[in-house]
């Protein structure tokens, strides 16, 4: 074993303890500051099955609920450090709470063009990654999850470069990240009774280029991910073979083929926030590129977001969307759609009527849309009320819904209270 890899090793099996060491450094520091933020939410839907895992006509305060606490020191004015702790809805189950370290690294700023930061952090991978926890700064009761749910974290053990370049009315700047994570992916379940998690080690590297001139923010970005599958191999791709004899007796079997243990995982992204006066209007895409298997996540996802202030009052509408790329889509209903001849159904291998649903199953294919209204209600800079309407239409299938669920809708009301102090 390298020993970068031992360091690296010693570095992730550490992690727990990061904030118990640092606590007495921060304390000790010139300038410590401690913050926190937290939000009560719930929602209830009009369908029987889950949505976003917690969601449904019981109603549920899961899906929005949470508490952090963060600290921050500044040793001088070059050299600092930042601990977040987050408490909520666990990632790696569906049940009980879970408290994990978000946030542990230190930061180097030679000047004002650079910052340096190692060890756990969060490259500004989407226009709101990285404040996406703290609500009181979004008016939307949840981001919209068409695009916000194109990882299960946006967190990474690494480090990351930032420039800036300042002119008299415009600022750019260029993020530069690489870091590892250690996942665990929950599938949609469709036939399942219970959700299943697949371990994931990820390695992830990208350039994320953002501009500000006045009223106007953009920003674009070019991100690759490496996936390993520690546990389990996983299907590239599945083939039809032919049974030539008529039907029902003959017919078509796909079966999985070419079992690999990685893939490799393009996103580009582009987001724009203007804010015209008491208007604001923001949007984000993200176009998944999926290398190594037929039954991945690619597609393109993004929404569309205009909110006005009045008063203390911001009243917002927006259209998300989420699709599979045509391929995919198309080959989950093939699959689905041909029955299993009962030529091996009634001999070897024996394949039961339900094969090709199953198989379907496995193939991670969206397509939905949501639209929503909704309004914030600001107490204080630091507390806000949310109140939103939500209806989403499922059209083939969705990763975020739990049920085999086509051409469907479903309404969703959700309220929160955020604060930050």
């Amino acid at each position: 074993m390298t020993l970068a890899r031992k360091l690296w090793r010693l570095w992730h099996a550490s992690q727990g303890c990061v904030l118990l060491c640092l606590v007495p450094a921060l304390s000790a520091a010139a300038d410590f500051k401690l913050s926190g933020f937290g939000t009560l939410g719930y929602a209830i839907s009009d369908q029987s099955f889950p949505y976003l895992r917690y969601i449904d006509n019981g109603g549920s305060i899961a899906a929005d609920s949470l508490i952090g606490l963060q600290g921050e020191a500044q040793f001088n004015s070059q050299w600092g450090a930042t601990v977040q702790a987050v408490a909520s809805a666990p990632r790696t189950s569906d049940q009980g709470v879970e408290a994990k370290i978000r946030w542990a690294f230190v930061s180097f700023r030679p000047d004002n063009d650079w910052l340096f930061r190692v060890g756990r952090l969060r490259p500004p991978f989407l226009l709101y990654s990285q404040n996406a926890e703290v609500g009181v700064t979004y008016e939307q009761v949840r981001l919209p999850q068409e695009l916000y749910s194109l990882s299960p974290v946006y967190d990474f053990d690494g480090g990351a470069v930032t420039k800036t370049w300042s002119w008299a009315k415009s600022e750019t700047t260029i993020d530069a990240y690489w870091g590892k994570t250690d996942l665990k992916v929950r599938l949609p379940v469709r036939d399942d009774s219970q959700a299943t998690y697949v371990a994931e080690k990820v390695t992830a590297q990208g350039l994320i280029l953002s501009h500000t001139t006045g009223p106007l923010m953009l920003r674009v970005g070019a991100n690759r991910a490496n996936i390993v599958f520690p546990d389990q191999s996983i299907t590239a791709s599945l083939a039809p073979t032919t049974i030539p004899v008529p039907a029902p007796v003959g017919g078509t079997v796909y079966q999985p083929t070419d079992l690999i243990s990685k893939i490799n995982l393009t996103v580009l992204t582009f987001g724009a926030d203007w804010r015209p006066g008491e208007w604001r209007l923001t949007a984000e895409y993200a176009q998944r590129i999926i290398q190594g298997t037929d039954t991945g996540p690619g597609g393109k996802s993004g929404y569309v977001t205009a909110a006005r202030q009045i008063g203390k009052w911001t009243p917002y509408a927006t259209y998300a969307r989420l699709l599979s790329d045509g391929d995919t889509r198309a080959l989950y209903q093939t699959i689905r759609s041909t029955p299993v001849p009962l030529a091996v159904q009634l001999a070897p291998p024996f394949l039961p009527a339900n094969y090709h649903r199953a198989l379907a199953n496995n193939i991670l294919v969206s397509d939905q849309y949501s639209v929503m209204l909704g309004t914030s209600y600001s107490f204080s800079a630091t507390s806000k009320l949310k109140l939103e309407l939500m209806q989403t239409h499922i059209g083939l299938a969705s990763t975020l819904v739990d049920s085999d669920v086509q051409n469907k809708r479903l309404n969703v009301f959700s309220a929160s209270y955020s604060v930050a102090f």
